[in-house]
């Protein structure tokens, strides 16, 4: 009698179902790295044209604006800059970290910059804008230098911009300083 050979043993399925399975496992491990790889560029790429674009606009206000107004911590009490004091034997102090600059631009208009509850906004009459989308977080202070009353202000803006996000995997996170340093072309209060 002569047996019929023309199946698979369970030994060649099994071992054909492993290499399947194994070419599937690392087919899925190069895509999902590659979506995380690009998820983290695009939410780095918003992040820094979000930071750019804040920061761009108030250096630009304030560089041309009519007259400064004032720095402040509440933003009720605006004050000039303090003026550096040049001792010798005395350590320079922590310069103040201010939460609110206001100019006043030439059409008469003012604005305050201001970085309070996580956002970062340019408030005038008329109604408030932000300068990054809703779904960043932005922790910033200004630090105001003057040398005399009279003359032209210099303001630093520090700005730390990050991603909202409630994912634990770090594409899907980015945080992104940015400072610039602006002198005012017109001073005083």
């Amino acid at each position: 009698m002569k047996i019929d050979k023309k199946g698979y043993t369970l030994i060649e399925l099994l071992a054909v179902i492993i290499i399947l399975v194994t070419v599937g496992t690392i087919i899925i491990s190069i895509l999902t790295s590659t979506m995380r790889a690009g998820n983290k560029s695009a939410t780095t790429e918003n992040v820094r044209r979000n930071g750019n674009f804040a920061i761009e606009q108030m250096s630009k206000m304030m560089t041309y604006a009519k007259s400064f107004q004032g720095v402040s911590i509440d933003g009720v009490n605006y004050n000039n800059c303090v003026p550096p004091t040049v001792e010798l034997l005395i350590p320079t102090p922590t310069p103040t970290q201010y939460k609110y600059v206001k100019i006043t631009s030439f059409d008469e208009g003012q604005t305050v910059f201001q970085c309070v509850d996580s956002k970062i906004a340019s408030v005038s009459a008329a109604q408030t804008y932000y300068l990054a989308d809703s779904n960043m977080i932005a922790t910033c202070y200004f630090i105001c230098f003057q040398q005399t009353e009279v003359a032209s202000p210099r303001i630093d803006i520090y700005l730390n911009l990050k991603a909202k996000s409630e994912s634990i995997f770090s594409e899907s996170q980015a945080v992104i300083p940015f400072q610039i340093s602006v002198t005012m072309r017109n001073g005083g209060l």
